[in-house]
């Protein structure tokens, strides 16, 4: 326009000779995770695994605490004035690469994957003596059908008589990358508590159960077993049916560009299920770690802590049949009743615009409901009949860590879409391709991020990255559009 200057575009870090700029602004400090809260067996075990491990505090204790919800949450159901709603929690942890969170998974499980391989080896011996019998049993009803002496209603009585098998329940207690049909499948067919656990939840996140196509159903599918315990399978095939009394745990571990992905997902957010994750993004303890000469496996505090999840593990779970739960009420002492309301009241005063919980609303909404269900884990977990004011209290002390963390990330995660692939890109970069190596627009859209499929995508990505100095243009044999990763120190 005439009389208006051009606007020229800024000069690039990389051409200034600046050191990169960061993408988006750090985030605060996070707040302290607080392993007294768990108990006693909780809390000393997540302590001792944090100081032989040397993961960060959450870490250790979010996997701690999931490994307990999953094997309390067959045992009871919290009910206030009526309304009924399982113990199951779920639990999202976010941590880089290098965080120990294998061997923190590890040892949390241990009990609960040593037990699924005992139960697996005898659901093998059970399953061979059922297909001998169930051919027994097909091969003597073809010959009562075939048997022309009989008359139709002889061989009626005759089939009758006969006992069909029953086949073995499959015993599959830990899941790592299924799709919602999967766990359906497996909560019809198999046990009727399992734990949907991955300590590299970007399997999950990433994979077929989060697609585009099928976003929708996982999160949906996931939020009502959160929700009831139940859930509604219409296939054709293979056959339909409302199912009650499942329960379902989930603690996924995972890289923070990862998640970023899923807190800023405006359809996990409307929809609720990130209202029903308890997260945590603790500070790493990667450089400040030294070797530790104990056998974690021997330690008391361990022993423990294995000693009660393997006896909850054993049983017997309170069952209406081989794959329906009929857990019991677990209700509120009067005292912690009346400390629970308080909580409710307060935590609903925050909700207002102006209130402290206003940017997280979804979540503080079901903090009561979260802390219900966590003072009820610690009950069944700890042998109590009611729930006890001290769990409420215990609980509370979680739910704030959870509702800090909310707070905390879930502000940073609402970036501009373009920042949060250029994030996507440079970890991509970093991680396939390293500093040293040039390659061309066209790699970068065939084989990088499944976000980036396209040129012109690619090209605002790239152009993000050049302006904040990660990237520079560099030479290549067959493409004047091709870049080299900056290499930081």
């Amino acid at each position: 326009m005439k009389g208006v200057p051009s606007r020229r575009p800024p000069t690039p870090n990389w051409a200034l000779g600046e050191p990169p700029m960061p993408l988006t602004r750090d985030l605060p400090p996070a707040s302290p995770f607080p392993e007294a809260a768990m108990g006693t067996i909780g809390s000393e075990a997540v302590a001792l695994m944090q100081r032989i491990i040397q993961a960060p505090s959450a870490l250790v204790g979010q996997s701690v605490l999931a490994a307990i919800n999953q094997v309390s949450q067959p045992y009871g159901n919290v009910c206030i004035d009526g309304r009924v709603s399982p113990l199951s929690e779920y639990f999202l942890t976010l941590g880089e690469s290098g965080e120990r969170k294998s061997a923190v998974d590890g040892w949390a499980l241990a009990g609960v994957r040593e037990h699924q391989k005992s139960l697996m080896a005898q659901y093998e011996q059970d399953r061979d003596a059922f297909e001998k019998a169930l051919e027994v049993y097909e091969t003597t009803s073809r010959r009562i059908l075939a048997d022309k002496k009989l008359s139709p209603e002889a061989k009626q009585a005759r089939l009758h008589e006969l006992q069909k098998p029953k086949a073995p329940v499959m015993p599959l207690l830990i899941v790592s990358e299924p799709s919602s049909e999967a766990i359906q499948r497996q909560l019809i067919i198999g046990e009727p508590s399992i734990g949907l656990v991955n300590d590299e939840g970007g399997q999950f996140l990433g994979g077929f159960a989060m697609s585009s196509e099928k976003r929708l159903g996982t999160l949906t599918t996931l939020s009502r077993l959160w929700d009831r315990g139940e859930f509604d399978r219409v296939r054709v095939g293979d056959g339909s049916g409302s199912y009650y009394g499942r329960r379902l745990c989930l603690h996924l571990m995972v890289q923070p560009a990862v998640a970023t992905s899923l807190l800023a997902d405006p359809l996990a957010r409307e929809q609720g299920f990130l209202a029903r994750c308890l997260v945590s993004y603790p500070q790493s303890t990667a450089g400040s770690r030294t070797y530790v000469e104990v056998n974690l496996g021997e330690a008391a505090a361990y022993q423990r802590y294995a000693a009660r999840v393997t006896a909850l593990l054993q049983g017997p779970w309170p069952k209406a049949s081989d794959h329906e739960l009929e857990p019991p009420n677990l209700y509120l002492s009067a005292e912690a009743k009346r400390t629970w309301i308080a909580i409710y009241n307060d935590l609903e005063t925050g909700l207002a615009p102006q209130g402290p919980f206003a940017s997280i609303r979804s979540l503080a909404a079901k903090a009561p409901e979260h802390i219900a269900r966590l003072a009820g884990t610690f009950a069944v977990f700890e042998g109590d009949n009611e729930i006890h004011e001290e769990q409420v209290d215990r609980a509370l002390r979680l739910v704030l860590h959870y509702l800090d963390e909310a707070t905390r990330l879930w502000g940073a995660s609402q970036i501009k879409p373009e920042l949060r692939l250029a994030q996507e890109l440079l970890q991509w970069w970093r991680l396939k391709v390293g500093p040293g190596r040039v390659i061309t627009l066209i790699d970068i859209y065939r084989n990088g991020p499944a976000a980036i499929r396209s040129a012109s995508v690619a090209r605002t990505v790239v152009r993000t990255l050049l302006d904040h100095g990660w990237l520079v243009p560099g030479r290549h044999p067959k493409s004047k559009e091709a870049f080299e990763l900056v290499e930081t120190r």
